[in-house]
């Protein structure tokens, strides 16, 4: 179907009745005729810039034709009424319309989800503080939320984001992903992708009984027999993790629901494999996709697309200015979380078509390094004609998109799949107050 008839879609959506009673936080709520409708009020939401409210409305309403724009104070008494999770549905069924047209690639007949978690500075008030939790060790506080996300990894399309108090404990959120998941991909298989934060004896017997591939990195004091015995056997071995009472104690005490739910539960069948990225010493991962469908070699290919996830974190506070929050309620808040969501679904979208594009023309040979269109400047692109996308009928939609997909395939950057950094980073100077390596894209 392609990019710009999904953001077709997104708009007939946004306009609909069902998408308004999304929107609605009280019954009364968007149902009288108001200057900003739900389905207005969502466009400007997306459409904002990181300005200020007055030129934000001003520039709002001069592109989508208004006779005046709102008043200040009665678009933030509007958006009070919006329920943020309204947007979150909308970067899902964006989402969703790109698997159910088929645009999509799979790994081993399988997407590959990574889950992750972040967290991001939101204006500090008493009302944010309660809500997500002081950050700051000492000295001033700062309000800080934190963020977990499902991130399909080959194919740039943010699943599912969930906002918590900062410090969250990242592996609860494994469930809910889990839930949300299968109503944006449908029957479509899946493997889940995790960092050394998250194994756990509970969650893999979930995961098991669930059926849900997993690859998990572990942390070196972890099923160190297990792993042993895999060194033993040249670095790939099936093993029987008995669930004993001493790995059973701390959860015991910790989580005595999971505990109760284990005892006396026969051994997880894990694979535990060694796969060298050139640290001193081998990753040590567990999954429970067998060899003859991930091989030792794959499965580190896996663990290092595993890092796309970071890169959504990266897109949504740098490229798309998060943290550049449009209020201080916690309601405008998470709508803009939302918002960025959305945004980045439908750039990375833009950018995996004209991607798709320019890789079939591309002649054999003419560049040294794998080259790909730059996502960055699909989010900039996106920012400058939302509205005109969203105000084209389907045929001019259609035109726009074909001469965006045609600037975008002009504009490859190269990929470096071994290019790695230093976790310490620069320890002498300050970074500038404005950086030549984060450029604002819009």
């Amino acid at each position: 179907m392609g990019a710009a008839a999904r953001i077709g879609m997104d708009v007939g959506l946004i306009v609909s009745d069902e998408f308004t009673a999304r929107c609605r936080t009280s019954p009364e709520a968007f149902t009288r005729r108001r200057k900003m409708p739900a389905g207005l009020l969502v466009e400007s939401v997306v459409a904002r810039k990181g300005r200020t409210l007055k030129i934000e409305l001003r520039e709002f309403a001069r592109e989508r034709g208004m006779e005046s724009p709102i008043s200040a104070p009665g678009y933030s008494k509007a958006r009070e009424k919006l329920n943020p999770g309204a947007l979150l549905y909308l970067a899902q069924r964006h989402a969703a319309n790109v698997y159910a047209d088929g645009d999509f690639e799979a790994y081993k007949g399988m997407l590959l989800v990574a889950i992750d978690g972040s967290t991001a500075t939101v204006p500090t008030t008493p009302e944010t503080l309660e809500r997500y939790g002081d950050a700051s060790a000492r000295g001033k506080s700062q309000a800080t939320m934190g963020l977990s996300g499902a991130f399909d990894v080959i194919n740039r399309q943010l699943l599912n984001i969930t906002i918590n108090r900062g410090g969250f404990d990242e592996r609860a959120q494994v469930p809910a992903h889990l839930g949300a998941i299968p109503g944006v991909v449908g029957d479509l298989a899946y493997a889940l992708l995790l960092d050394r934060g998250y194994p756990s004896f509970a969650l893999m017997a979930g995961l098991i009984d669930a059926g849900v591939p997993f690859v998990i990195r572990c942390p070196a004091s972890y099923l160190k027999p297990e792993f042993k015995a895999a060194a033993e056997s040249g670095g790939d071995l099936w093993a029987r993790v008995e669930l004993t009472c001493a790995r059973m104690r701390s959860l015991k005490g910790d989580n005595r629901e999971s505990w109760e739910r284990l005892r006396g539960r026969e051994a997880l069948e894990v694979r535990c494999a060694l796969v060298d990225i050139g640290g001193e010493q081998p990753e040590r991962l567990i999954t429970s996709i067998p060899a003859d469908v991930l091989s030792l070699e794959e499965l580190k290919e896996v663990y290092h697309l595993r890092w796309g996830v970071g890169t959504c974190f990266q897109m949504l506070k740098d490229r798309l200015q998060m943290e550049n929050m449009s209020g201080t309620r916690p309601a405008l808040i998470e709508q803009d979380v939302y918002a960025a969501a959305y945004l980045l679904n439908v750039a990375f979208d833009m950018a995996n078509e004209a991607d798709s594009e320019a890789r079939a023309t591309m002649p054999e040979g003419r560049y040294k390094h794998e080259m790909t269109v730059s996502r960055s400047l699909a989010i900039g692109i996106l920012k400058d004609e939302l509205i005109r996308l969203v105000l084209a009928d389907a045929p001019q939609r259609e035109e726009m998109m074909s001469a965006i997909a045609a600037e975008l395939g002009r504009n490859l950057v190269p990929v470096r799949r071994s290019r790695s950094y230093s976790r310490e980073g620069l320890k002498t100077n300050k970074a500038n107050r404005y950086s030549n390596t984060h450029k604002r894209v819009f």
